[in-house]
Parts: C-alpha cells; structure tokens; sequence
C-alpha cells in the first residue's frame, strides 16, 4: 500500500515538472529574442507597412475642473495593443513559456502624446512602466496618466450646466503612413471611473482626425476622446439658486413699511446692498469669459436693477407724502396773441360793423339774503369734516395708494422675471 502511494507522488511530482517554466528559460528567451533588436524600428518586416495599433483609453477619476482658468485635472491610462513580429516565440522551446514581461524602453512603442496637455508634451509611461509580450507577439502596453489638459467651458447655464471636455492623443512624429491607429470601443472606457463628488458622467466617444504637418506630406492621425459632464445641482441650490429667487421679493416689501417709521428707504437700499455683495461673491466663482454669457448672472443683473428702482420709487413716495396741503401742482402758460377786448357793454353791429354801446340798464341780480341759517345737522358736520381731513391729507392718501401699486407691480415683476429665466434654464 505504502509502495503505490509512494509511485503516485512521484507521477504526479514527473507531470508538474514537466510543464514548469525555470528562470533559465526565461533569460534564454530574452536573450535571444533581443538579441540585436533595435528600439528605434518599427516591428514589420516590410518597413512600408504600418504598424496596426488598438487603442483604448480607461478613465479612473477627474480630480477638478477649473471653471476660471478652464482645465480639467484627471487620472486615467492608455491601453494600447500591437504585433511586434520580431517578439514572437515558440512556447514549447522555453518550458511552454507562453508570456513575459519587459520594461517599455526595451521595445518599440508608438510615440503618442497628450496632444491638449497644458504642459510640456512628453512620452506617455516611465522607464519603470512594464510591457506585457505573449508568445504570437502581442505586446500590451498600458502606461498610466496623470493630466491636466485644456477643457471648452460654457457657463450659459450655470450651474444647471454640462460640460463636454477632450482628451487628445497625437503621434508626435509617426504620420499615418507608418502608424493606423483603431479603437474597438465607441467611447471611453468608464468600467472602474470613480465618481466625482461635482459631476456626473454622461456619453463619450470617440473621433480621428487628420493633422497636417511641416516636416512631411503625410498627415498625423490624431484620436480624440470627447466626455459629457453634467453638475450635480444640489448645493448649488441650497447656497445660490434660492437666495437669488427669494432677495428680489425682498424689495417690494418697503412699500409695505409706512413712511412714518422712517426706515422705508433704508430698507430698500439694504436690500440692494446685500444684493450686490451676493453677485460679487458669486461672480468670483465664475470664469471671465465673454463669448458665453451666464443666465444666472443676466438674471442677477435684471433683479439688481428692479431693486434699484425700488429705492427710486420710494424715494418719490416719501417726497409726495410730504408735500403740504396746499401745494398745487403748476403747469407753465404760453402767452397767446393779443387781441381788442371788447366790454360787456359794447356789442357789434354786423350791418354797418361799428360798435355801439348798449343803452339798456345793466340787470343786477337782486338776491333775498337769508340771515338766518339753519344748524347743520351732525351728518352735514361729520361729511364736512371728512371733506376737510381729505384735502389736508390728500397727498397722504396718494403716497399710500401709490405703495400698494408699487408693491403688487414690482411683485408681478419679479415673479414674471423669475418664471422667464427659468423657462430659459430648463430649455
């Protein structure tokens, strides 16, 4: 019994060994493999050929888009796959070796750079960077990337807006007649992206393009990866949209406050402080840009100047509660042409146009005065007493009428204004 358990382990330790890969055979395959292999060539035979290079481009995180200075900081990696021919291995030589990997500046690699990086374009990966290399010659090179590269902001809807961003790769020598880049997917890769706390992803895709060059006639084949960026709106909300709706419905309240307290002015021209202040913190926030407008700072700008006019309007309230009684208004008189007054007790004669003066006895209107009045009745009293208190406070009266009607026009104004802009968002 001992004995054929004995021969079973050695069976199975003689199979184990015999599929088992040894560094000896490792360092002959590289050894061999390299052996006179230049870094600087590309891996075709026919060197007329181009190199056939998959690309994909996996996006890990986006750590700030930069409204102001309008850049977008990310992290991500490019994988990239080709055939290097001269790499390419039988794997039952070498142990049944079927894989290995080398650092990238061992092999040839195409020369992509981040073509809409702010800063200085340099190769993508490190000299640590490894490459992955299978038997048929399949080399898979995924160097990683940290950028920031220029983004196209449009801050019209702000910030209910969306923001579509690029990320460009270009060979930076390799024109199109060396080098046929494809991509297998549609758009960028999102599979381990880690979301953003400020903006959601939405589609991307993916485009090439032709770039003309000086050096030579064949064009430069650039791919470009587009991303859609939606805010999250939020706290935007909480700390902008509702104080910009509610602060305009603060200035019609002054018309409510009368005259008398004296604080009706003061009110309104806080109100137009806080409001400008409001717009200055806001606006410190956003880029200073002129081919894009935001809504929100239109919309800001239009309630400011309601709430200026509001002070207006109470100011020319205040002054027409003060006029006195008697004040008549005076509407100025144009001289008119001077012309023959006649007397009443002239009259004309259409027979021989002379005037003649009437003989007949001018008639006196002979009126009985009564010397006894009746009482007046405390009806007549109360009537005349409120006849009197109305043109002593005439100007009173209309101060107020005209609060009511400021008060439900600059209401209706802001509302209206309101409802316009966000219509206007929402489209």
């Amino acid at each position: 019994m001992a004995q054929n358990i004995l021969t079973c382990m050695t069976l199975l330790m003689h199979l184990y060994n015999v599929g088992a890969v040894t560094q000896e055979d490792i360092k002959r395959l590289k050894k061999e493999i390299f052996n006179g292999y230049d870094v600087y060539i590309r891996p075709v035979q026919n060197q007329t050929e181009p190199v056939n290079v998959d690309m994909r481009f996996v996006l890990l995180n986006i750590a700030n888009l930069d409204l102001k200075i309008q850049t977008l900081k990310w992290n991500g990696l490019l994988s990239l796959r080709w055939y290097d021919r001269l790499l390419s291995w039988n794997a039952s030589e070498y142990g049944a070796l079927e894989s290995i990997t080398v650092p990238q500046t061992n092999i040839w690699r195409p020369d992509y750079v981040i073509n809409n990086d702010i800063s200085q374009k340099t190769n993508l990966g490190t000299p640590e960077t490894l490459v992955f290399i299978e038997s048929s010659g399949l080399v898979s090179w995924e160097p990683g990337i940290v950028s920031e590269t220029s983004c196209k902001i449009d801050i019209r809807k702000y910030p209910f807006d969306s923001q579509t961003c690029s990320f460009t790769f270009l060979p930076w020598m390799t024109t199109s007649r060396f080098l046929n880049t494809t991509s297998h997917l549609s758009g960028i890769d999102m599979t381990a992206f880690v979301p953003h706390g400020e903006f959601t992803t939405g589609e991307s895709s993916v485009s090439f393009s032709l770039d003309n060059v000086a050096f030579t006639e064949d064009p430069l084949v650039s791919i470009t990866y587009t991303l859609v960026l939606h805010r999250r709106p939020s706290f935007y909300w909480m700390v902008m949209v509702f104080p910009m709706g509610s602060f305009p419905l603060l200035s019609p309240v002054s018309f409510l406050v009368p005259v008398e307290s004296g604080e009706k002015i003061t009110l309104s021209i806080t109100v137009v402080l806080s409001y400008l202040v409001f717009i200055g913190s806001m606006n410190d926030a956003m880029p200073k840009l002129s081919d894009t407008v935001s809504l929100l700072v239109i919309y800001a700008s239009v309630q400011t100047l309601m709430s200026m006019l509001t002070v207006v309007a109470n100011g020319i309230i205040i002054c027409v509660h003060k006029l006195p009684p008697d004040f008549q208004v005076t509407v100025p008189k144009f001289k008119a042409s001077k012309r023959p007054k006649s007397s009443g007790k002239e009259k004309y004669d259409l027979q021989n146009g002379e005037l003649f003066k009437s003989n007949s006895p001018k008639l006196e209107s002979s009126s009985i005065t009564d010397t006894t009045k009746p009482l007046q009745t405390p009806e007549e009293r109360k009537e005349k007493s409120e006849i009197n208190w109305l043109n002593n406070n005439k100007y009173i009266l209309l101060a107020r009428r005209l609060d009511k009607i400021c008060f439900v026009l600059f209401v209706f104004l802001a509302v209206l204004v309101s409802v316009i802009f966000g219509f206007l968002f929402a489209c």
